[in-house]
């Protein structure tokens, strides 16, 4: 035990004053870290299927719930709702939810601290790019609170960080398995599934075709279980594989274009790339919501920066960087075909998917080279920055200081 404690006390410290922070941020905001909340859509949920049921009992005006048949339904994916059932079971009437968001959260930031340290970089580097990519991206905005919307987000960016620690120790069926379970949650992560395919195909060009396919639909069979289970429990629901209920919202039932369509496109790329954030003379932040993913999420810019520096010097592309640029794009693409980019948000969170990805970007530059990180000032100003604004922005969010 003394010498567990010994080799991991950096990371321990790190998540104890994390949760201090959570605290301080809850005293701020008037909220609690053991405490439940009002948008609690996957706990009804998992309560139902407890009940023998997979539509609640009734509506609830405050959630976003489909109407399908005459009952109501959650309008999301359903994976959250699983990860629940053994807190409902345990804790029976009251569920401290928030406080599993922060234990999935601190979990991210250790598995993000060993992965980079598996590499052999210093304690100072690893835990630096640990809460660059968590408190220092939107990830700390939604981590605070429990909600449906945000609950959701949180889970399948730790399970996309599950899936490329798979990928970094040559684990396909764990890659395709973690993104699947993923999916339950955000449904665009099956393009990753998707960029690992094709990956994996052109990695093996010594094998044959065949070959190739073969031994890569192989370890697809663990996700392809799961995705029948997601299936079978939106037939189930909606009479349609595909369906897990958004379709079936007001909002969207109502929507002259629909959920998804070429209409939204320009305004919501827009938004994204160029909503603007404002200082003012009080020193409170003024923006728009969403507002660009870019200032957000510093380490976007460290990745951008690092990628041209690395262009110029080295005068050659990676492909599975490449690969992983083009399925972000192809990611922020779909989100900006969605009728709406989330309402009540710091930053953009729906571009919170795209964070693991960014890091997988960044360590390949060391699995390339097998050396390792190095991040010159400008680098570390970034992951800085970043901690500071998703600070203050999470402080101003939660208090409604919005104009």
């Amino acid at each position: 035990m003394k010498s567990f404690l010994k080799k991991n006390s950096n990371i321990i410290i790190t998540i104890f004053f994390l949760f201090l922070l959570f605290i301080f941020i809850d005293d701020i905001i008037d909220k609690s870290i053991i405490d439940n909340t009002a948008y609690n859509s996957y706990e009804l949920q998992a309560r139902a299927w407890l009940n023998g049921s997979t539509h609640l009992d009734h509506d609830y005006v405050h959630l976003e719930l489909a109407i399908y048949n005459g009952n109501y339904y959650v309008s999301f994916p359903p994976f959250p709702s699983v990860v629940l059932l053994p807190f409902i079971l345990i804790f029976q009437d009251h569920v401290p939810t928030n406080l599993i968001a922060f234990i999935i959260f601190a979990a991210e930031v250790v598995l993000l601290y060993k992965i980079v340290k598996r590499f052999k970089n210093s304690e100072f580097m690893a835990i630096l790019l640990a809460l660059g990519f968590t408190v220092g991206t939107n990830l700390l905005s939604i981590s605070m609170d429990s909600g449906v919307w945000f609950f959701a987000q949180l889970i399948n960016n730790f399970l996309c960080i599950l899936a490329i620690d798979a990928f970094l120790k040559d684990k396909k069926a764990l890659v395709y398995f973690f993104l699947a379970l993923a999916v339950g949650c955000r449904p665009f992560s099956a393009i990753y599934m998707v960029m690992f395919f094709i990956y994996y195909l052109i990695k093996e060009r010594d094998k044959t075709i065949i070959k190739r396919i073969i031994d890569n639909i192989k370890p697809l069979i663990p996700a392809m279980i799961v995705a029948i289970l997601y299936m079978t429990y939106n037939y189930i629901r909606f009479d349609n594989i595909l369906e897990f209920g958004h379709n079936y919202l007001p909002e969207f039932v109502n929507a002259q274009d629909g959920q998804f369509s070429l209409n939204y496109f320009v305004a919501n790329f827009k938004q994204l790339l160029f909503g603007a954030i404002h200082v003012k003379s009080n020193l409170n932040l003024s923006y728009e919501m969403p507002f660009s993913f870019i200032i957000a999420n510093p380490v976007v810019i460290l990745y951008l920066y690092r990628s041209i520096k690395n262009i110029i010097k080295n005068k050659k592309i990676n492909l599975l960087r490449v690969m992983i640029f083009i399925t972000m794009f192809i990611n922020i693409i779909f989100i900006c075909l969605h009728r709406t980019l989330g309402a009540w948000q710091f930053g953009a969170r729906y571009t919170c998917d795209i964070l693991p990805f960014i890091f997988l970007a960044i360590m390949t530059y060391q699995v390339e080279k097998n050396d390792k990180i190095k991040l010159d000032k400008f680098e570390i100003a970034c992951l800085i920055f970043g901690m500071m604004l998703n600070i203050f922005g999470t402080i101003i969010m939660y208090n409604n200081i919005f104009s």
